[in-house]
């Protein structure tokens, strides 16, 4: 069965806090591993990534297939799905193999790599998936941007902390567009529109994780057509999901991504015109000593 529901980022926008809670959902059936990575990796078996030839890329595909093999020893129910996802060649029969929910269960998948991928590539979803309901959580698009930066530079992809990096290492990472690709959502939505109605996708906004998260998840049970009733709602709506200590934003860092990301952060405003976009345009400009 292939997924009714992608939540497709962005990434470091709270979108683990949202996987953790719609498993709280009886309506609602996620795979046993959040990212199953199918649209934004090649065609091969996950654990060939092994071989990348970026050096963070390889640590955080080794790292991830190790976390597998001790989950898949912990839930020995579980263990023929992790073979299947991290040894099989990655097909459309493949990905729908990967999905097995209930009677009367929502399938979904909450991938926060798919949110940039280029259009071509969205076509192709929409190939496969056409009826599908998209989820994008938005953050402050220079908030965000650091806090990548500082999950890169972090042991988990085999680095001493940001804290380490020279600051113009920094600049070049922030400055790829591979990066920028993932704090640039008017882009984003751009391309998931011209495949996705307006009716098929939900945009919220981290902060309502922060200041109503019980309302911003029956919002989203509402969108995917389940349950709304509190009983789908556990004490993990208010908690944090790995959130980190990482240092506070250099003012240098701060300016650069302001500079990059103004033009985005307009747009955004204009179309959205909320609290939330005003706070992130208002925080811009202080960065830029224009407000």
């Amino acid at each position: 069965m292939l997924p009714n529901f992608l939540v497709i980022g962005a990434q470091k926008a709270g979108t683990t806090w949202l996987d953790r809670n719609l498993r709280v959902h009886s309506g609602i059936w996620l795979p046993p591993e959040k990212e199953i990575h199918y649209f934004d990796l090649p065609p091969i078996p996950f654990v060939l990534c092994a071989f990348a030839p970026n050096r963070g890329d390889r640590h955080w595909v080794i790292r991830r297939i190790g976390a597998a093999y001790r989950k898949a020893k912990a839930q020995p129910q579980h263990a023929a799905w992790y073979r299947r996802c991290y040894l099989q060649p990655r097909t459309d029969h493949w990905y729908a193999s990967l999905f097995s929910p209930g009677d009367g269960q929502l399938a979904g998948e909450v991938a926060p790599q798919y949110a940039p991928l280029p259009e071509r590539r969205i076509a192709a979803i929409h190939r496969l998936l056409p009826t599908i309901k998209i989820i994008y959580l938005l953050r402050n698009p220079i908030e965000r941007m650091w806090s990548q930066v500082a999950m890169y530079h972090s042991e988990r992809f085999g680095f001493q902390g940001v804290q380490a990096v020279d600051e113009q290492t920094l600049l070049r990472f922030l400055q790829q567009s591979k990066h920028l690709r993932h704090s640039q959502y008017v882009t984003n939505l751009q391309n998931w529109a011209r495949h996705y109605s307006p009716e098929q996708m939900c945009i919220r906004f981290f902060e309502e994780i922060r200041d109503s998260p019980e309302t911003l998840l029956k919002t989203i049970f509402a969108f995917l057509g389940v349950d709304r009733a509190d009983r789908h709602l556990s004490g993990l709506a208010s908690q944090k999901i790995f959130a980190r200590d990482y240092p506070s934003l250099p003012d240098q860092i701060a300016r650069e991504l302001a500079r990059l990301l103004i033009g985005d952060i307009e747009a955004l405003h204009r179309r959205f015109d909320n609290p939330y976009t005003a706070d992130w345009l208002a925080s811009a400009h202080r960065y830029l000593g224009t407000a």
